[in-house]
């Protein structure tokens, strides 16, 4: 199934831009579209142009992409006049419909009818829109948002709730990690959550796909083509509504049926899709899938730091998560022994000491990556800023290929010596070792 005039769309209008008030959050959307697309033109009944860009009262040609932004009264005459010039896709952002109850849900179908007896595809109703990346620096932005990351990359993000659409935003300027296709669904009346995992698992520019869920509807075709996707692109769901409080917040908020999170669970297990726990697990196996971790399942791993406390609480976390902490290998052990003070702790956690000889810390941390034992490592340094401990990670990175995530503080120098080599740092020890695991 093919969503490219979703996606990749040439020409696009946008209904609901007003002539007179550019406050409207159709004028938002219209100048959006009109920063990032060729080809835009305005639908309003009067204006011959808003905002500088042409407008027409019915749309007289075919387009790739209708983008909806009128009352709820309004919009089924706009549907259906997209419908009428041949659209290839139309995004209702406006509410009103399903999300109501039964009288918008009855709304919401004649939308779907309109659409599909047209052959174009329907996203939303009462969602924020899409936002793609074109190559280059062109940009689509079909969606409400007025900052949204403008750096290309592999991520693609699919979400029930606009909201959360903006906080993903967030997360990625912050993050300073590449972004590829955005898309809200709503209520998912045509086109949802299933029909845009199945289009970004073929999609050649999307190498990780997250998923903010409150129900799914198709829960057996969601398995069935998840599974055929994360062999290939790691998938991780946030689900919502796994309470009964939580349940019934979805329902009232898009329409969506939470149903059994147990059994919603075990589908996601047995495709091979990463569900995480909580906000900020979503973000952490997100970075994760981004920088690659998941290429190389790691199991088996070592915590390396100057200090115990922080290394401890990692363990905790590398156990509650199924990870191992092999001992290291003999050869391992005795090179370790030339480089470090005699108390350290050369178990796992290796603990190397704040009195490690500063060029030590280099071949030490080399060693260990070098442990055919060790299939990933959480690197640990709190406010001992010696540069070489960031520089043995950076090397033993670049020369193993090892999986690594890395909880720094206070050492920016360190920081940014793993910053080179595309290491991952977390907030705290347990979320880099999470993040690990998201990947085994």
């Amino acid at each position: 199934m093919s969503l490219d005039s979703l996606f990749k769309p040439r020409s696009i209008a946008v209904y609901g831009a007003s002539a007179t008030d550019s406050r409207k959050l159709g004028n938002t959307l219209l100048s959006n579209a009109a920063n990032g697309a060729g080809d835009v033109v305005a639908v309003h009944p009067d204006a011959a142009a808003i905002d500088g860009i042409p407008a027409v009262a019915k749309l007289d040609r075919r387009i790739d992409l209708a983008l909806i932004s009128v009352p709820d009264k309004r919009v089924e005459a706009a549907v259906a006049d997209a419908a009428a010039a041949g659209a290839g896709a139309a995004i209702v952002l406006s509410s009103g419909f399903g999300e109501t109850g039964a009288a918008g849900r009855v709304v919401q179908d004649r939308l779907v009818t309109i659409a599909r007896s047209a052959g174009m595809r329907l996203v939303g109703p009462n969602c924020m829109g899409v936002v793609s990346h074109l190559g280059g620096d062109r940009w689509l932005n079909g969606s409400y948002f007025w900052r949204i990351p403008n750096t290309a990359g592999g991520l693609s993000f699919v979400s029930q709730s606009g909201a959360f659409g903006g906080m993903f935003f967030a997360h990625m300027r912050a993050s300073g990690l590449g972004l590829s296709r955005f898309l809200s669904v709503g209520n998912s009346a045509d086109i949802g959550i299933t029909d845009a995992l199945e289009w970004l698992g073929d999609d050649a520019q999307t190498s990780a796909i997250g998923m903010f869920v409150e129900g799914i509807g198709d829960g057996r075709r969601f398995v069935d083509v998840a599974r055929t996707i994360t062999p290939r692109k790691p998938v991780v769901v946030l689900k919502a509504g796994k309470m009964a409080a939580g349940a019934k917040a979805a329902a009232s908020h898009t329409g969506s049926m939470a149903g059994s999170h147990a059994a919603i669970r075990a589908g996601l297990r047995r495709a091979g899709v990463i569900e995480a726990a909580d906000t900020e697990a979503f973000f952490d196996a997100m970075d994760a899938a981004a920088v690659g971790l998941r290429k190389k399942p790691a199991r088996n791993i070592a915590i390396v730091t100057i200090s115990g406390g922080p290394s401890v609480l990692a363990a905790d976390a590398a156990e509650r998560a199924g990870l191992a902490l092999p001992t290291l290998g003999r050869a391992t052990i005795d090179r370790l022994r030339g480089l470090v003070p005699a108390f350290a702790a050369l178990g796992n956690p290796i603990d190397l000491t704040p009195q490690c000889p500063i060029d030590n810390f280099i071949p030490a941390i080399e060693a260990i990556y070098a442990d055919a034992a060790i299939e990933g490592i959480v690197a640990i340094n709190c406010g001992l800023d010696m540069k070489p401990f960031g520089t043995g990670v950076a090397r033993g990175v670049a020369a193993t290929g090892k999986p690594t995530a890395a909880f720094v503080l206070d050492a920016p120098g360190v920081e940014a010596e793993m910053a080179g080599a595309g290491v991952l740092r977390f907030a705290s020890p347990e979320r880099a070792v999470n993040a690990l695991a998201s990947g085994a």
